[in-house]
C-alpha cells in the first residue's frame, strides 16, 4: 500500500512538494506520473457496470456483502478488499460488474481481483464523490492536501496522487 500525508502546501518545486503537517514539514517527491485531483459530488446514477470505485462499507449479514458508508468514483486504481477496522468496516475497491436498483438503494457486485466479488449496497443519501484532475497548478502555498505516497528505493516518499482539499467525502443533502 502506501501512506497518506495530510497537510498544507508550504512550497512546490518541479520535483517535490513540501507539506506542513502537525508533526512538522514533510518533503514528498512528485513525478510526471503524479496525479493531482479534487473530489466533487457525484450521484449513484453515475455508477455503471465497468466503472472503477472505492468504497468503505459496513459488513453485511451474509459473507462478501456490505452497505457503503462512502463511495468514490475514479478512472482506475488497485483492487482491494480488506478490513479497515475491527468493527466490520471494509474497504472494497474495484470495477463494478453489475448494478441493480432495489428498495434499499443500488446494489452492485464489485470485482476486486482474482475472480472475487463483493455485493455492496449504496443506500440513498450515501456520500458519493468523483475525482477530477486539476493538475500541478492547483498546488499552491496554503492549500490543504492529502498525498498518497509510496516509499522509493532510497526511502523517500513519492506521491502517486495528491488530493486537493480535505480528501474526505462531502456530506450529501
Amino acid at each position: 500500500m502506501g501512506e497518506r500525508v495530510s497537510g498544507t502546501v508550504k512550497s512546490v518545486a518541479a520535483d517535490q512538494v513540501v507539506l506542513t503537517t502537525p508533526k512538522g514539514d514533510v518533503t514528498i517527491a512528485i513525478t510526471p506520473q503524479t496525479r493531482v485531483a479534487v473530489q466533487q459530488p457525484a450521484s449513484a446514477s453515475e455508477i455503471k457496470p465497468g466503472a472503477y470505485l472505492g468504497t468503505a462499507n459496513q459488513d453485511g449479514s451474509a459473507p462478501d456483502t456490505g452497505t457503503a458508508t462512502e463511495v468514490h468514483l475514479a478512472d482506475n486504481g488497485g483492487n482491494v478488499n480488506q478490513p479497515m477496522n475491527e468493527s466490520g468496516l471494509t474497504m472494497t475497491n474495484g470495477h463494478v460488474k453489475n448494478v441493480t436498483r432495489t428498495a434499499t438503494g443500488q446494489e452492485m457486485d464489485i470485482h476486486y481481483g482474482e475472480g472475487k466479488t463483493r455485493r455492496v449496497t449504496v443506500a440513498d443519501g450515501t456520500p458519493i464523490t468523483k475525482m477530477a484532475e486539476v493538475g500541478m497548478a492547483a498546488l499552491k502555498p496554503g492549500t490543504s492536501v492529502t498525498a498518497m505516497a509510496t516509499k522509493s528505493s532510497d526511502g523517500k516518499a513519492v506521491a502517486n496522487m495528491i488530493m486537493v482539499g480535505s480528501g474526505k467525502a462531502p456530506a450529501r443533502p
